[in-house]
């Protein structure tokens, strides 16, 4: 699991919106929202049994992963929290070595993607 805490100044529901335009505009990595209320926001990503028939040959940015993000609003904007774990490959077992290393690159690929989708960001 990889995990990354922020901060904006636009307001939550502009931040969660944000998140999930940018998502979901990247069907390649069949992304899903699975889950948008008001300080919690779940993405998952991938599928489950094409990982286990790739293995350790998929791209990293296609391994089935569950992002979770959790906001909360305050007087100067949104505090955001991201969790970003593999789904239903056993932390990525089913590709061995390569696939627990594709697993890692993936989950930076996803936390890099929310960050750079985040309005208002405040840098630090």
């Amino acid at each position: 699991m990889a995990a990354i805490q922020l901060q904006s100044r636009a307001a939550e529901e502009q931040v969660r919106a944000a998140i999930a335009e940018a998502v979901t505009r990247m069907a390649d990595y069949q992304p899903t929202v699975a889950s948008n209320e008001p300080g919690s926001l779940v993405i998952e990503t991938g599928s489950v049994g094409m990982a286990y028939l790739a293995g350790g040959f998929r791209k990293a940015e296609k391994m089935p992963m569950r992002i979770l993000v959790t906001t909360a609003s305050g007087e100067g904007g949104t505090g955001i929290s991201v969790e970003v774990d593999s789904r239903g490959t056993g932390g990525g077992f089913s590709g061995g070595v390569v696939g627990l290393r594709k697993q890692k690159r993936g989950e930076e690929f996803w936390l890099e993607t929310i960050r750079a989708a985040i309005p208002d960001r405040v840098q630090g």
